[in-house]
């Protein structure tokens, strides 16, 4: 399965275009929403003690750092491509991303716990090559 983006944001897959956002879960429309601010770069999404990446950050990680590509959830009925890493270890690719000329973004849990909703997410840090940590 191969996901691709285009201009508005919506991905495709095997089974069609993903347009309806709201057919996600509530936290993978934070991810979308967060994502959507920042296309061209790849997004350490926190998610407990791990950063988690989604669709083809998934895959270009997976490739890049040579960690397990697997999923979670679904789009379209199919599986969401997820790869993983650490909290504590986050900084060691980090690096090795950024040496291959990859920005960067850390989303971060910034909000408190409240019920069944996502807890508020939001990027603290854009890592670059060129002018290191924003």
């Amino acid at each position: 399965m191969h996901f691709q983006r285009f201009k508005d944001f919506t991905y495709m897959s095997n089974s069609g275009i993903i347009t309806d956002l709201s057919t996600l879960t509530p936290m993978m429309q934070q991810y979308m929403g967060v994502k959507m601010q920042h296309p061209h770069s790849l997004m350490f999404y926190r998610m407990g003690d791990f950063y988690e990446l989604f669709f083809e950050d998934a895959h270009k990680a997976a490739k890049l750092l040579g960690i397990t590509l697997t999923h979670r959830g679904k789009a379209n009925g199919e599986p969401i491509p997820m790869a993983g890493v650490p909290y504590h270890a986050a900084e060691g690719y980090l690096a090795r991303l950024v040496k291959k000329g990859e920005t960067v973004v850390i989303c971060e849990q910034i909000g408190e716990v409240t019920g069944k909703a996502p807890v508020e997410r939001g990027v603290v840090r854009i890592i670059t090559m060129q002018l290191g940590d924003l």
